[in-house]
């Protein structure tokens, strides 16, 4: 199946402007034209969104968390906790707010949005660490904040998928009160390097088995098994105790089966879940406004995230 056509346009429009022979770039180059590039899809904050930022101490230092608080909402307030994708070595709060779209126009809720440390200055378990830092900070500030501790989803895009998803093993193995919900965005969740001889799979410009295996390195100490559970979700032999969870593939995405084979998990272990394929997109290719893929996805996290704030996602 071909991409669809508005996709297409840009890959071939961002080809056309690429020499295949450059370099790729320092760190800080990579992360300010991949930052630069997503912002071209922001279609900006609503009017009546006020955008606070708030320090957290951290282990080693201070992250921010970003809180968006639509008007009219009430006193206290369910939450929606997102966290952004980038390889875990990119993307920032700004990037956060493209990937999240319009949402706080479409479910009566705060968001909260968190600035992990990223890799490789910051290898993993530090943005593991600060997501769960973040959650815990909503928990204990719900009161001061506005929020209702009991109604906080948890959800992430690509690399923030995985986080998402191993922040609610951790919240549930440490005692933290467990998200009301997961909602995963085509997230890694099995971090073991893939097979790029073996990817049969067609190479329309987005993210390729060889690019995920670099971020995999980006993120992962030599010494840390790529199968550990807090690295890879889909490694933890018990899954039960888990809230409901949605989860969104996309067809030529490398990462789509890790995803599909979560679901399988889930149900084996009786919680509540569903999962739906994007078909002729690429990895998170939604995100780019033009096309009805952009509109329906982002009404389908709305859904996911009413729901699931007001207790009626799973039966």
């Amino acid at each position: 199946m071909p991409l669809d056509p508005p996709i297409q346009r840009i890959i071939d429009l961002l080809a056309g402007h690429r020499d295949p022979n450059e370099p790729p770039g320092t760190l800080a180059e990579r992360r300010k034209l991949a930052n630069a590039t997503m912002l071209l899809a922001f279609t900006g904050r609503p009017d009546d969104v006020t955008a606070t930022d708030h320090r957290i101490p951290v282990s080693g230092g201070e992250i921010t968390m970003r809180l968006l608080r639509p008007a009219g909402l009430p006193a206290v307030a369910p939450v929606f906790y997102f966290i952004h994708g980038g390889g875990w070595f990119q993307g920032d709060l700004d990037t956060a707010e493209v990937e999240l779209g319009p949402i706080t126009a479409q479910v009566p809720c705060a968001v909260a949005l968190i600035d992990y440390r990223l890799a490789p200055e910051h290898p993993y378990p530090v943005p593991l660490e600060d997501c769960v830092a973040g959650y815990a900070w909503l928990l204990a500030q719900h009161a001061e904040l506005g929020l209702d501790p009991d109604r906080i989803a948890v959800g992430g895009c690509s690399a923030g998928g995985n986080l998402a998803a191993a922040l609610c093993l951790v919240a549930r193995d440490r005692g933290l009160p467990m998200p009301c919900a997961q909602l995963l965005d085509v997230p890694g969740l099995e971090l073991v390097r893939m097979d790029v001889e073996g990817d049969d799979d067609p190479n329309f410009g987005g993210l390729t088995a060889e690019a995920c295996n670099e971020f995999f390195d980006l993120y992962l100490p030599a010494d840390v098994d790529p199968r550990d559970p807090r690295v890879s979700p889909l490694c933890e032999p018990d899954l039960r105790g888990l809230p409901p969870t949605v989860i969104t593939v996309a067809e030529y995405d490398p990462l789509r089966g890790q995803g599909e084979r979560y679901l399988t998990r889930l149900h084996e272990a009786g919680v509540p879940a569903a999962a739906f394929r994007v078909l002729a997109h690429l990895h998170g290719g939604w995100v780019i406004p033009g096309t009805v893929t952009h509109n329906l996805v982002g009404d389908l996290r709305a859904a996911s995230v009413r729901r699931a704030l007001t207790g009626t996602l799973a039966p």
